[in-house]
């Protein structure tokens, strides 16, 4: 027979091996906040990557080359 401390413990246990899946509330801000649907941890998630990424502070992601204005340039030069 399990005691109150006996089952304490096994829920503890539980949740510190709980493979956590996430339920995280729509972006409005910096951070949203998660709760696991198993074991009902919650938790805080980051919306956006910290500003000092691996691509640097100079680099810009959405400065692609237009490739429709090149392809109109090359047809033109043919």
């Amino acid at each position: 027979m399990m005691n109150r401390s006996n089952v304490k413990e096994k829920k503890s246990a539980e949740i510190k091996s709980c493979r956590h899946y996430w339920d995280i509330e729509a972006a409005s801000g910096p951070v949203s906040r998660g709760i696991c649907k198993i074991c009902g941890e919650k938790k805080e998630f980051q919306n956006s990557w910290i500003a000092s990424s691996y691509m640097g502070k100079d680099a810009r992601v959405f400065d692609l080359p237009n490739m429709l204005e090149e392809e109109k340039e090359d047809e033109e030069g043919s």
